[in-house]
């Protein structure tokens, strides 16, 4: 493999960056397709998950898709990187931390707000730097994919084999398939972005750009296609095989997501639409039955869920032996660390804990100087060791859209929020079990909505760590707003340098402080589109 290090330097920054093992390829890709055989079609379907990979100025070939999901897990204060690469370290950038005793905060090393960093970022000589392209470019290239597959299940010189009936659950396969990715690459960018384009026709495009609500709407119009698609057809050999046929063999295609499975899958990802996108202050009674309505036939216990893997060598998939979470977080790359803000989620003697993390006396607070939340007493345990969460060789799936402690999660939070404490606190509790986390339950123990919803909220960071929804969850509760307009977190544990403590410590501590994130709720629109996509004047806005 190649060693690389990228040198960033931007405005009058300089930033070193983490120096790593990257060996970026395009996995087994066909140069060209015929979309007009089974093959060609097929190979195309499964093409979709390549898309993943983008060109991005000062790095190279790199997974849009994994630094979108490690961007949500900074952002969400259950991961940190104190390093510049892909403006890891601008998006984990909190705006001021008071330890205890102090009497006025401590700003991070740049004195703005994350926003005023983002947006300094935001052009394209940036390159990688600039945060707001990932999630924006490999969602589209998705959307432009599926697209470019619909065209060619409508074309009439398509020649799939088989008999009638055996063509039309290929296509009805191969529709869902296009929809499902659609109305994913649609969730993605009404959930983080302002605004969004719809693009509907392969090979075109639009300069009208809308609000984030109405992505999400086209988001679930989508999804309801894929529904349509699916309703109706039966998990048969050829299902099955069609299924297999587009899944690549590192997602283990031979969990085949039957026509049931795909829509609970398609109704939690629907429910999560519509929960993360309503701060929590606003939500009525009628938008948790609306939960609850949907999350009835949510993802089940039984049920498989779309995953990303990796192969054994890490090279003949999307991670180039690189760009995974899992690897990220590894204890040879360390491109990304435990924060102990999810730490302190885990209640006492919480076999998650001690079967993921153990407590590393080498890291230091304040890890390259560059703020107080880059550090951490806790080291990772790999997957070959035992752990859940990290590999140093290319172990282990991660759940890229829902799942079912997820849709659970959802549920309990809307029962709690409806009058239905018990109800949801049994579900929390049955989480914990499926989990195996071995601790007292919560159910029956006399708690009222507040602290039902606190238990509710640990759970969902525990049990949800590294499913992408760390930051939603935080923007809804209101955590990443900043101090003065009710946000912040009061009481969030952070290693502090000798220097924060009491007079008289010798060695550095974990304390309680007041965590002033003042982060975005909704990114800009990325530079590297408007710049070549100037919005028309009926735009909705696209800059904070």
């Amino acid at each position: 493999m190649k060693k690389f290090l990228t040198i960033i330097v931007l405005l009058t920054l300089l930033c070193s960056c983490k120096k790593s093992s990257l060996n970026i390829i395009n996995p087994n890709v066909p140069t060209s397709y015929s979309l007009t055989t089974e093959n060609g079609i097929k190979s195309f379907a499964l093409g979709i998950i390549n898309k993943q990979f983008g060109n991005v100025e000062n790095a190279g070939k790199v997974n849009l898709f994994v630094i979108a999901l490690t961007q949500h897990s900074i952002m969400g204060d259950e991961l940190f990187s104190p390093y510049g690469n892909f403006g890891f370290r601008w998006a984990n950038q909190v705006y001021s931390i008071q330890p205890p005793g102090m009497s006025t905060p401590v700003l991070n090393p740049l004195g703005v707000s994350q926003l005023s960093t983002l947006q300094g970022f935001n052009n394209r000589e940036s390159g990688q730097q600039n945060v707001f392209l990932y999630e924006w470019n490999f969602a589209y290239n998705y959307i432009a994919q599926s697209n470019q597959l619909l065209k060619a299940l409508n074309n009439p010189a398509l020649d799939l084999e088989g008999s009638s009936a055996e063509i039309a659950t290929k296509k009805a396969v191969l529709s869902a398939w296009a929809y499902w990715w659609k109305g994913y690459a649609y969730s993605r960018i009404g959930s983080i972005y302002l605004a969004g384009l719809i693009v509907d026709d392969a090979g075109n495009t639009t300069n009208n750009y809308v609000s984030h609500d109405k992505i999400i709407l086209e988001a679930n119009k989508n999804f309801d296609l894929a529904i349509e698609a699916l309703n109706g057809i039966s998990p048969d050999e050829t299902y099955i095989q069609t299924f297999k046929s587009i899944t690549p063999s590192y997602n283990i295609p031979d969990k085949v997501i039957e026509p049931s499975m795909w829509i609970h899958n398609i109704n939690t990802m629907k429910a999560r639409n519509m929960l993360v996108n309503k701060k929590f202050i606003d939500m009525t009674i009628s938008d948790w039955n609306n939960i609850l309505s949907i999350t009835e036939n949510g993802i089940t216990e039984s049920d498989h869920v779309f995953i990303q893997g990796m192969t054994n060598d890490g090279i003949n998939d999307v991670s180039g032996g690189f760009f995974h979470p899992f690897i990220l977080l590894g204890t040879l790359q360390e491109f990304t660390f435990v924060s102990e803000r999810l730490i302190q989620e885990y209640h006492d003697n919480d076999v998650r804990l001690q079967k993921n993390f153990s407590l590393n006396g080498a890291y230091p607070p304040n890890i390259r100087g560059r703020g107080l939340q880059f550090g951490t007493r806790w080291k990772v345990k790999n997957i070959e060791n035992g752990g859940s969460f990290a590999t140093n060789n290319n172990q282990g799936t991660l759940s890229v859209a829902g799942s079912y402690e997820e849709n659970e999660l959802m549920k309990a939070e809307a029962l709690i929020n409806t009058g239905n404490i018990e109800e949801g606190l049994i579900i929390i509790d049955n989480i914990r079990n499926f989990q195996h986390a071995g601790i007292a339950p919560v159910s029956n123990t006399g708690l009222n909505v507040t602290q039902a919803n606190e238990e509710l909220r640990r759970e969902k960071r525990v049990a949800l760590f590294m499913r992408g929804t760390a930051f939603y969850d935080a923007r809804r509760w209101g955590i990443t707003s900043p101090i003065s307009s009710g946000g912040g977190r009061i009481g969030g544990m952070v290693f502090l340098p000798v220097n924060y403590l009491d007079t008289g410590a010798t060695s550095p501590q974990v304390r309680p402080c007041i965590i002033n994130y003042n982060y975005v709720d909704y990114f800009d629109v990325s530079a590297t589109e408007i710049d070549l996509n100037q919005p028309s004047m009926l735009s909705a806005p696209i800059k904070n």
